[in-house]
This record gives structure tokens, C-alpha cells and sequence, in this order.
């Protein structure tokens, strides 16, 4: 089945918006990637459990998308279905100390409305940007706190067993990463257990967790998040700062000279600015330091020569060396 008859028959299911050779910048937070064969974007949860039972039954490839944070989309794009949840997974239900949310809710807006019914527990997450769902996968964290400490239960989408409920346990949280990204499981939504708290206590620390983003990350430009993950108990910013890799630029891409483990678009950057990039900080703080960063931000599509795109090979290709990710 080719991109036409896959968008056709989408259109018939009249799920939602379905779109051939969609330009995948338009999103992601880096403003980088290449076309999605297909876009969809269902306007409902059951739109978007429909299109996934479907291009499971026909063995088609998909990939799900929130704001698109976090992700790094090949230059080459996607040659698979893109199911956004920006419109069909929206829903929120607050009933004290639970907030159930859909996947595709901003975490800035759930922790305004966890503050408004008076509800701590998710102040750290308001300077996280993106969906709940790309939170729910990456276990999401800032300021000392991630999302395994308030997720009690997620609605999943399985693709052996269908629409079922886990819990947080069985969604094995670790840093930076669940079993998300090892299952062939898609977040649907989410029910949060915070706790009773002071509404001015809640405020605070909320305004204190943006004022310090603003002060600490490159908010204004186009960026993906932190790159490479922290190799505990030490930081990949300071790493890479300390190899003096603030300012490095490859194209349009560049070491933010605000925090280090970002890396900002200037402008026209392609995925293969990024991982150049990417590669040059990588090498410079393994032969400074001896320790091997592991990527946070996650590559979507193949790789640059066609191989299978997995972290291990994209850092190969050109002689990049250094095998181990």
C-alpha cells in the first residue's frame, strides 16, 4: 500500500486531519525534519486508538507525536504514519488529589490547573516543555522530581493486547527512560496522585522553577531539550562547558552559550548540523574526561546512509568512533 492509498483510506475512516509528505519542522520544537509520509491528527482519544488498531492490522509503520520535544527527526523524514495527539488526546478531569489527563496535554497546563484546585506535586514540571505523553516515555524530570513520582495509572494502547490500564509500577520508570520506549506501548492518558498543599507555597515555587529556566536555557530559540543525558552524579552541561564546546556551531546548529547541553537552531539547521555537532562535543569530552555521553534527545527516521538508525550506528557513520552509547 502505498503513502496515497494509506492517506485515502484514513480520510475514509474520517477520523481527524490526514496529510502526504508533511514537513515534519513544522513539528518538532527544533524546527528540523524531514516529511512524514503521512500526518494525521484525530480529532478524538477513540480517532486515535482506531488509526493505531489500523496500521497494526495492515502492518504499517507509525510513529506518534506530541509537541514534538525531545526528538530529532532525520533530514530523510519518515517513511511511516505520524499520529499526532495535539487534538484527540486533550481531555482533563480534576478530582482532587487525581488530575486523569490525556497525553497530549501540555505539562504547563496541568501544573496551572493542579495549582488551582490547590494540588502540589507537579511544581517541577512546569519548566518542562512538551506533552504528557513525551514526559510519561522519557520520564520526564527537572529541579530534583520526575514524573515517576506522581503517575498512579496509564491508559495504554497495546499493540497485542489492545486498550488496557497499567500501573506506574509496571510502566518501570528509570532516569530518563520507561518502558515505553521498550514496548510496544503508546500513552494514551494518565491519572496523576498529587496532594492537598498551600496554594501560595504551590505559586511560588512555580514562578521559582520559570524564573530559573528563563535564567539557566535558551527558552526563545528552537531547541530539542537536553541532548545528552546527565552521567549521574556529574552533568553533561558542565561537561561539555568545561571542553570549552559553548558557541561550537556546525551549520546552523550551535552549543547554546546559556546552558551546553542544549543545542539550538539558529535558523536553517538540518538533523545532520545537529548530530555533527553532536558527535565533535561526544568525542572532545570522552578524550578530556574519559566518559561516554549518552544521548537524551531521541533520533526519529533512518540514518544518514540508510542504515538502521540506532544510536550506535549514527555515531559510526562519517568514522565518528567511539562505538559504546
Amino acid at each position: 500500500m502505498n503513502k496515497e492509498e494509506i492517506a485515502q483510506h484514513l480520510m475514509v475512516m474520517r477520523v481527524g486531519t490526514v496529510r502526504v509528505d508533511e514537513p515534519l519542522k513544522r513539528h518538532t520544537s527544533f524546527r528540523i525534519g524531514g516529511p512524514a509520509s503521512v500526518f494525521v491528527e484525530p480529532e478524538t482519544l477513540d480517532g486515535v486508538v482506531a488509526v493505531l488498531d489500523w496500521v497494526r492490522d495492515e502492518k504499517i509503520p507509525y510513529f506518534i507525536i506530541g509537541q514534538g520535544t525531545n526528538i530529532l527527526v532525520s533530514d530523510r523524514g519518515v517513511d511511516a504514519v505520524v499520529i499526532s495527539t495535539a487534538r484527540g488526546l486533550k481531555g482533563v478531569e480534576v478530582s482532587p488529589p487525581r488530575i486523569r489527563a490525556g497525553s497530549g496535554v501540555l505539562l504547563t497546563k496541568l501544573c496551572h490547573l493542579a495549582a488551582k484546585a490547590q494540588l502540589t506535586g507537579l511544581e517541577f514540571a512546569i519548566s518542562i516543555p512538551g506533552t504528557l505523553g513525551g514526559a510519561l516515555v522519557m520520564n520526564a524530570g527537572a529541579h530534583g522530581s520526575a514524573m515517576v513520582e506522581v503517575v498512579e495509572s496509564v491508559l495504554v494502547w497495546d499493540a497485542r493486547e489492545g486498550v488496557r490500564t497499567i500501573s506506574g509500577d509496571e510502566a518501570q520508570f528509570e532516569y530518563r527512560q520507561s518502558r515505553f520506549m521498550h514496548y510496544p506501548w503508546i500513552a494514551l492518558e494518565a491519572v496523576l496522585q498529587l496532594r492537598p498543599g498551600n496554594p501560595d507555597a504551590i505559586r511560588q515555587t512555580m514562578q521559582h522553577n520559570m524564573e530559573y529556566r528563563k535564567r539557566t536555557q535558551p527558552v526563545g530559540e528552537p531547541n530539542a531539550g537536553s541532548i545528552f543525558k546527565n552521567p549521574l552524579p556529574d552533568y553533561a552541561g558542565r561537561l561539555i562547558e568545561s571542553v570549552g564546546a559553548k558557541g561550537w556551531r556546525e551549520g546552523d546548529a550551535e552549543v547554546s552559550r546559556l546552558h551546553a547541553n542544549f543545542i539550538v537552531n539558529r535558523g536553517n539547521a538540518t538533523a545532520k548540523d545537529v548530530l555533527t555537532l553532536m558527535r565533535r562535543v561526544r568525542r572532545e569530552v570522552y578524550r578530556a574526561t574519559g566518559i561516554i555521553l549518552k544521548p537524551e534527545v531521541r533520533w526519529i527516521g533512518p540514518g544518514e546512509g540508510g542504515a538502521e538508525a540506532t544510536w550506535e550506528n549514527l555515531w559510526c557513520e562519517e568514522g565518528a568512533g567511539l562505538r559504546e552509547f
